[in-house]
């Protein structure tokens, strides 16, 4: 009998992006900069955010953007991850964030711009290197939840 095998899909959007964050701290796969300690995530945001490990979270968080429904560009991203203010107006997320992090996860080879494509030329698509990082992870998450 063979090994159960999850894919990014099965497991809960919350545990993945927990588990892909510590990967990516554990590893040090992705460079935090200087300034992540006082960039803003959004337009709609007051100050930085307090957790010091922010920037892993929303690498792992785009991650699985980009596995779950492909072909994802900095603009949609930073309106997927931007927020409401207080009168109803929709904000956008930090532009720079997210292409940093989007560069971040393409240099270690887990997504990569899609040139192929005729409307989304320059987005980016997970890589056949990344989807197998990110099953095995979903799988080891997977596993240590039914433990």
């Amino acid at each position: 009998m063979s090994a159960p095998f999850y894919t990014v899909k099965d497991v809960p959007a919350q545990d993945f992006i927990r588990g892909y964050a510590e990967y990516l701290k554990k590893n040090n796969k992705i460079k935090i900069p200087e300034w992540a300690s006082i960039v803003k995530t959004g337009l709609g945001k007051e100050i930085s955010p307090i957790d010091q490990d922010w920037m892993y979270v929303r690498a792992a968080a785009l991650a699985r953007k980009i596995y779950v429904r492909g072909h994802w560009g900095v603009g949609n991203l930073t309106h997927m991850f931007g927020s409401r203010n207080d009168n109803g107006k929709h904000e956008s997320g930090s532009g720079k964030v997210i292409r940093y992090l989007l560069q971040q996860l393409e240099s270690i080879k887990v997504l990569k711009k899609d040139n192929k494509s005729l409307l989304k030329k320059g987005s980016r698509i997970v890589t056949k290197e990344g989807q197998q990082d990110l099953n095995r992870i979903a799988t080891q998450v997977a596993l240590a939840a039914r433990k």
